[in-house]
C-alpha cells in the first residue's frame, strides 16, 4: 500500500511539473513600439517577434489611464509616473503599460522604464518591460515615444 501510494504521489507530481514546465519557460520576445504622443490619444505601431508571433497585436490606440507628476520645485527634471492602455484593432482587446518617465527639462527628450500590469482579452497573461526614450516631433508640440522591450 505505501509502494502505491508513492508511486501515485510521483506521477502526480511529474504530471505537474510537466505541464507547468512549458507554460514558465515561454522565453519573452522583442518587441518595438512606436507613439507619437501630442498629448491626445493616437495611435501606435508594434513590430518584432512578439507581433511576428502573435503575443502583441500590431496596431491600435493609446489612452492615458493616469499621470502623476513629481520632481524638485525649480530643479532641472520632472519624474511622470504614467499608467497607459493600448486598446488593439484587431479586437483582440487591450493591456496596460506603467511608465516611470524622467523628464529633462533642459532637452526636450525623456526617458522611461515601462511594464505590463494588466490587461483584457487576449491579453490578461501577458507580461513584460522595457526601456522608452522620448524623441521631440517638434519641440514644443509632441514627443515620439519609442519603447524597446520583450514581452510574453
Amino acid at each position: 500500500m505505501n509502494r502505491k501510494f508513492k508511486f501515485s504521489v510521483l506521477v502526480t507530481a511529474l504530471s505537474i511539473v510537466l505541464t507547468v514546465v512549458p507554460v514558465m519557460a515561454a522565453p519573452p520576445l522583442e518587441v518595438h513600439i512606436e507613439h507619437p504622443y501630442d498629448p491626445t490619444p493616437g495611435p501606435f505601431t508594434a513590430t518584432g517577434p512578439a507581433v511576428d508571433t502573435g503575443v502583441v497585436c500590431p496596431t491600435g490606440d493609446v489612452f492615458d489611464l493616469s499621470f502623476k507628476r513629481s520632481g524638485p520645485p525649480g530643479g532641472t527634471f520632472r519624474i511622470l509616473r504614467v499608467l497607459k492602455q493600448f486598446l488593439c484593432d484587431d479586437g483582440s482587446g487591450t493591456f496596460d503599460v506603467k511608465l516611470v518617465v524622467r523628464l529633462d527639462l533642459t532637452t526636450p527628450g525623456t526617458t522611461a522604464s515601462w511594464r505590463v500590469v494588466g490587461g483584457t482579452g487576449d491579453y490578461v497573461g501577458l507580461h513584460g518591460n522595457g526601456k522608452l526614450v522620448g524623441i521631440p516631433i517638434v519641440p514644443g508640440s509632441g514627443i515620439l515615444d519609442i519603447y524597446d522591450g520583450r514581452m510574453h
